[in-house]
């Protein structure tokens, strides 16, 4: 089976009631590849291709035919959660994470990122509260938008400088 197009990025109002559902695993790090290849649950293989820019997410319809629909699930995988108690917390546990280029999620008011022992390892050095769980890793926080964008273009203008003439 290959999808081109998936059906529906937001399931919580589709009514799936009475469909026989399938499930296709995708890793927290594969949602944006562009083409996949996996086997769902019930044994179906499945090509992906998608041209747009926008991630899978769990819960994703990527097909329905007749009574049967295949969705996306996220896995849970092994995690370092962190919950920092103050700002002073989080510029820390920033610093420590962003050194090592982690991915970092925000779900259930903590920050969240792939299961790293040397991370975690500097995080509680740093006198931190981090903790090996397992969970999903489906909110990203490069993809929390706050309305409004971030541009790293810079212009200068060096109409200041001046030449000097007597």
């Amino acid at each position: 089976m290959l999808i081109e197009n998936f059906v529906c990025s937001n399931p919580e109002g589709f009514d799936l009631t009475g469909f026989d559902i399938d499930f296709v695993e995708i890793e927290w790090y594969e949602v944006s590849k562009k083409i996949l290849h996996k086997l769902s649950r019930k044994g179906v293989e499945v090509g992906i291709k998608l041209s747009g820019d926008k991630p899978l997410k769990h819960g994703d319809i990527l097909h329905l035919e007749g009574n049967r629909a295949l969705l996306v699930e996220i896995p849970e995988c092994d995690c370092i959660a962190l919950k920092p108690q103050d700002l002073f917390a989080m510029g820390k546990a920033c610093y420590e994470i962003g050194n090592r280029h982690s991915p970092l999620f925000y779900q259930e008011d903590r920050l969240l990122m792939p299961y790293d022992p040397p991370l975690l390892e500097a995080l509680k050095k740093c006198g931190l509260d981090a903790y090996k769980c397992s969970a999903r890793l489906i909110t990203p926080l490069s993809t929390i938008h706050h309305g409004h964008a971030h541009s790293h273009s810079h212009q200068h203008d060096h109409s200041h400088q001046h030449s000097h003439t007597n």
